[in-house]
């Protein structure tokens, strides 16, 4: 919970912050516009191309080719291949440029948090094996585990189809986003609240990136103009909200006793009447 949840209360509060968006025909669109004859050269924002960073930690699965009732076997590579060399190809043709970031980070100051993460990912294997084991039946999408080697496998994937890959060293979300500043990417896709305090240039949703076989990458844009309208809060406290949640730093339960005192409630659980009312505190 805490910051993590943010991206959906913002999704469920304002109801134009976010679209349906096609990528490739923003890459098209981007490109007609241009009027230019483009290269393939890398971090160079005027060459006509649409430049486009993936964070691959929030979209393994999609990178993985998506669901199918046969992933708990695992080590479904040829799938994996297969949709990497699509989405790569498609983008090529349609005038984007890839660069795909991957969390090389010890991050020691969120080892609570990943910890709180390998006890969710062992309840979920549990789970699957005793499904196995009970049904004998393929488990449920809910339960989608990463294989452990999915992250070299696909940097790997990702190499051989000549894009870009980065990884990062100290903090992650940082990284991605002075990468993106930097390097004058036009767009970020990901799956993390903490980007919304860094203002990203255009936000994309990984969770729903969809490679269609009627020639489209379909996925949400987050609109930071809208989002900030429709909470009715000036972008610069975006940052005071994310951190009144709960963070890394200042973890929710250190929040406890604040998080009663606003709510009027004893029990200081955190749930979605916190965000609210988190969210009318801080305007």
């Amino acid at each position: 919970m805490g910051i993590g949840s943010l991206q959906e209360y913002i999704e469920s509060t304002c109801k134009n912050a976010c679209a349906p968006v096609d990528l490739l025909y923003i890459g098209r669109s981007y490109g007609a516009r241009s009027g230019l004859r483009t290269s393939t050269g890398m971090g160079n924002a005027h060459d006509g191309r649409f430049y486009l960073v993936i964070d691959a930690e929030s979209c393994l699965d999609r990178l993985y080719g998506g669901y199918y009732s046969d992933w708990v076997c695992g080590g479904q590579w040829n799938r994996m291949l297969t949709f990497v060399n699509n989405l790569t190809h498609q983008c090529f043709r349609n005038n984007i440029e890839l660069c795909v970031f991957f969390n090389g980070c010890l991050e020691s100051h969120r080892r609570n948090d990943w910890y709180r993460e390998q006890i969710e990912v062992r309840k979920n294997v549990n789970s699957v094996l005793k499904h196995v084991n009970n049904k004998g039946t393929p488990p449920p999408k809910v339960w989608w585990t990463a294989p452990s080697c999915l992250r070299m496998a696909l940097r790997m994937a990702f190499r051989e189809m000549g894009v870009p890959i980065t990884c990062s060293m100290d903090d992650h979300p940082q990284e991605v986003i002075a990468f993106c500043r930097e390097n004058n990417y036009h767009g970020l896709m990901a799956q993390d609240s903490e980007y919304f305090v860094f203002d990203p240039p255009r936000f994309f949703s990984s969770r729903q990136m969809k490679l269609t076989f009627k020639g489209t990458l379909e996925t949400k844009e987050y609109f930071i103009d809208n989002v900030a309208q429709g909470l009715d809060l000036n972008p610069n406290r975006f940052c005071i909200m994310a951190a009144l949640l709960g963070n890394h730093i200042l973890h929710e339960d250190d929040l406890k006793e604040f998080f009663a005192d606003i709510t009027g409630e004893d029990d200081a659980n955190f749930t979605v009447k916190t965000v609210f009312t988190v969210h009318q505190y801080t305007q």
